[in-house]
């Protein structure tokens, strides 16, 4: 098994414990789920299971570990590597080689597996994780989400006795990401695989998990079976917020467990009214008839899209089908064929340093952005490219609305993900920007993180600013969207009420869309109800 006596860590030159007295046992063959805020320790304590903590990180580490006989503190990663697979949160920081195959092989190659061997198990693990397709691809043109699946190929390939998975499933669509859990899961079953994984998302994972180990706001790490710690979680997934409303006991951790039919009978569920469409003045971004190839590819294909003032506008799509790419398009940082206009003038016509001006840029990757030393620094570049000027009690006073205001005299590289997301959208938006560009901004946020995210968004909206929002998370779109558009194979298939969009179409349903599919519900807050005087 896996077991963790009393054991505590903190960073170097700092006094603040990240681990404190963690104490927790993993049986062989489970999988279990890592939980907690964003910057609360999760991918710490993962680390821990290889060796990473301490050997890679330095620091002060107590107590044991023991990892099916292996002690990670003494032995480190190079022979935790037998054991132990591990996939990270940035799956672009693991990759070595630039083609799919090439990189996927490379984990037998340090183990020194015979070529033949190499090769069946190479194309076993493409075959499992649906690769075939990109498997001699460059790693740099393929989408985040096929990153991610790369990884966890490299990952599986070894064939460990151990899977730690770092966030899998935040950069996929929600049918791969359960195409990727189920194959997980699959395999956990066939080879006796023990599973790890950390997830902000707790609606994925909840259907796999056999037991839950909860990193609380105090510190304290409790494990458990999931009955047991989501009712001491102070944020928890959609299922179990409606499950609150009807007081039901046991709590259900997914749709098929949820009594839809007992509570039909019990209470008169009032439909939710349509999502009112904002009046739509001129476009402040209009596309018409945008074609981009990346080397002979078609990514998109004749595609028109509008972006108007005060409107939040979610784009959805598969992974692949050109939710990037377009926006990079409309910046102009891809080749592309057909009109972009910008406040009804053609953008062909201004610099990349023009657009900027009006237009922020968010990245799926936020160390993209980040070069300065601490997170103030990071602002204060930006308000220099576009020759503006703030002190630092006005940028502190921005930075709170981010929950980085604590963060400020941080190097942005030693946060967490999810913080260093956030610092991201700080820098790209301290000058004020009129239009924003999201490419999946909540991913390593936790549910809290996600909330106040969505109110500054819907704050942003209200004063005038116009947002485009890619996202794989259908739950948090679902909270904000104004208008929503499905981009598959590189074309428009749907554009408008979020309703319609979260409620019809399968692969984007809401979990509250799934439970009360009659009702018109897509969020945990339109659910309301009285009970029937009959029953």
């Amino acid at each position: 098994m896996i077991k963790f006596e009393n054991l505590s860590f903190s960073y170097p030159q700092t006094t603040e414990v990240v681990l404190n007295s963690v104490n927790f046992c993993i049986k062989p063959g489970t999988l279990t789920l890592v939980t907690g805020a964003s910057g609360s320790g999760k991918s710490t304590l993962l680390r821990c299971i290889n060796g990473l903590v301490p050997h890679f990180s330095g620091g002060t580490i107590s107590g044991k570990i023991s990892v099916f006989g292996s002690n990670p503190i003494e032995e480190g990663p190079e022979i935790l590597a037998t054991k132990v697979g591990f996939v990270f949160q940035e799956p672009e920081a693991q990759f070595v080689f630039d083609i799919v195959e090439d990189e996927i092989a490379f984990a037998l190659e340090n183990l020194g597996i015979p070529r033949e061997e190499m090769h069946n198990r190479v194309n076993q693990v493409i075959e499992r994780t649906h690769l075939a397709d990109i498997r001699r691809k460059k790693i740099n043109n393929i989408s985040g989400g096929e990153k991610q699946k790369v990884a966890i190929a490299s990952a599986l390939v070894s064939m460990p006795q151990v899977l730690v998975l770092d966030e899998p499933t935040s950069q996929l669509d929600p049918s791969s990401a359960e195409e990727i859990l189920d194959q997980v899961v699959s395999l956990k079953n066939q080879l006796g695989l023990t599973v790890i994984l950390s997830e902000h998302r707790l609606e994925r994972l909840l259907p796999y998990a056999d037991s839950m180990i909860y990193l609380a706001p105090d510190k304290e790490v409790l494990a458990g079976t999931p009955q047991e710690i989501l009712p001491i979680m102070q944020q928890v997934p959609p299922v179990v917020k409606i499950a609150y409303k009807f007081q039901i006991s046991p709590l259900p951790l997914t749709v098929e467990d949820f009594p839809s039919k007992e509570i039909g009978r019990k209470y008169h569920l009032e439909q939710a009214t349509p999502i009112k469409a904002p009046e739509q003045p001129q476009a402040l971004i209009k596309i018409k008839n945008m074609n981009t190839k990346i080397g002979e590819k078609r990514i998109l294909n004749n595609l028109s899209l509008e972006l108007h003032q005060n409107e939040i506008l979610t784009l959805l799509g598969e992974n692949g089908s050109g939710k990037t790419t377009l926006l990079r398009s409309i910046l102009g940082l891809l080749d592309s064929v057909g009109e972009r206009l910008l406040f009804g003038e053609n953008m062909h016509k201004r610099s990349l340093m023009e657009i900027i001006q009006h237009i922020a840029y968010l990245p799926q990757n936020p160390n993209d952005l980040l070069f300065a030393d601490t997170v103030l620094d990071e602002l204060k570049v930006t308000l220099g490219n576009h020759n503006l000027n703030r002190d630092d009690a006005e940028l502190t006073q921005f930075l709170e609305q981010f929950n980085l205001g604590d963060k400020k005299n941080r190097y942005p590289r030693d946060l967490s993900v999810g913080e260093r997301q956030r610092t991201a959208l700080a820098s790209i938006t301290v000058h004020d920007p009129q239009i924003i560009l999201l490419d999946e901004p909540t991913r390593g946020l936790d549910y809290h993180a996600k909330q106040a995210l969505k109110e500054v968004f819907v704050r942003w909206r209200n004063v005038g600013k116009a947002i485009l929002l890619v996202t794989h998370d259908v739950e948090f779109a679902a909270l904000l969207a104004d208008r929503v558009a499905i981009l598959d194979d590189g074309s428009i298939l749907f554009d408008g009420d979020p309703r319609i969009a979260f409620s019809q179409f399968q692969t984007f349903m809401t979990k509250t869309a799934q439970i009360f599919p009659q009702t018109n519900w897509i969020t945990p807050g339109d659910v309301k109800f009285r009970p029937k005087r009959d029953v």
